[in-house]
């Protein structure tokens, strides 16, 4: 899985991605669809950096398999990355670091590709509430395994 994720997130490689997506779906098999989707987004600069926003490209997708709307979020701040940050940093790195234009519908799914400590998934799940979300799920295809002690 993590070969798989480096050659979509890193490489921009649509056959992972593909794959990558079928596996979600898989997942998601037989759950009701959310009334809206939104990727966790990358700021301007990092999607320039990279040349692809795999998270949007994979939200994209899944949107319109679940015949949902995929709602847009926009990343204020071009936070360092979250790699080798604990979780008290991940959380202050991202505070304040997303925001929706458009009121949400109140049923949300947000889509990461990869889930380490959930600070994304939380510090954008915050900023759904503030524009309506009232029942917000985390949807990611891969997690980072916890460290054992």
């Amino acid at each position: 899985m993590a070969e798989l994720m480096q050659r979509f997130k890193f490489h921009a490689s649509p056959r992972a991605g593909t794959l990558l997506l079928a596996l979600l779906e898989e997942g998601l098999a037989g759950s009701e669809p959310p009334q809206a989707l939104i990727a966790v987004p990358l700021h301007p600069h990092r999607a320039r950096e990279r040349g692809f926003d795999q998270g949007y490209w994979l939200a994209e997708r899944l949107a319109a398999r679940l015949h949902v709307p995929l709602v847009g979020a926009r990343r204020l701040a071009d936070t360092r990355s979250q790699r080798g940050l604990d979780r008290g940093k991940r959380r202050g790195n991202l505070r304040g670091a997303f925001r929706l234009e458009a009121r949400l519908p109140p049923r949300v799914a947000l889509l990461d590709d990869v889930m380490t400590t959930g600070a994304t998934l939380d510090a954008l799940a915050r900023a759904c509430r503030q524009a309506g979300a009232t029942e917000i799920e985390a949807w990611a295809i891969a997690r980072t395994p916890l460290a054992t002690p």
